[in-house]
């Protein structure tokens, strides 16, 4: 649930228990009747009440959305064995292949995404590369290396790994002087 869902639900849950406390004290006859029916009569052939209802409602709706995506089970590789099931998510495998490609000499930057494939994964890395390096082994070292590792660690084969320069970086670290 996203920080915007989040201050939604804490007003609709204030605005509830406002109302819930008020169902309470006119059940236990603290309110008198004829307050509540002369709110109701009041209530009765405005549009605007009619405005803030429907805002309830779909406020009510988003939340009741929000928990069940909260609740949906994220992208996972399951692995069976005889205690159980072991469940990767891809979350997991995309900083597994970023802590490869990043030891990898003449990659400044890394992004990674993974997605599930009909028959293993597919690796889609976006790298930066230093320019004294040669770019296509690069890309080759980054496939070959990502593929074993995923193999050894995960146990999955990759359907494909997908290397994309985005640029070639010229921005070297300078170390600056301490005086």
């Amino acid at each position: 649930m996203g920080i915007i869902d989040r201050i939604i639900l804490s007003i609709y849950t204030f605005l509830l228990a406002f109302l819930s406390i008020a169902v309470i004290l006119l059940s236990l006859r603290l309110i008198p009747l004829e307050l509540a029916g002369t709110s109701l009569a009041y209530i009765y052939g405005q549009w605007e009440a009619s405005l803030i209802g429907g805002v309830f409602f779909l406020v009510s709706i988003r939340l009741l959305l929000a928990g069940l995506r909260s609740r949906k089970a994220k992208d996972t590789i399951v692995h069976h064995n005889d205690m159980g099931d072991v469940h990767i998510s891809l979350a997991a495998v995309e900083n597994l292949v970023e802590k490869v490609a990043r030891h990898i000499r003449g990659v400044r930057g890394i992004k990674v995404s993974v997605a599930l494939a009909n028959p293993g994964l597919t690796v889609k890395v976006k790298a930066v590369v230093s320019p004294e390096s040669h770019v296509p082994s690069v890309a080759g070292e980054i496939q070959n290396r990502v593929h074993e590792y995923i193999k050894n660690t995960v146990g999955i084969d990759l359907a494909d790994v997908q290397v994309t320069v985005e640029n070639i970086s010229n921005d070297f670290k300078t170390k600056q002087r301490v005086e």
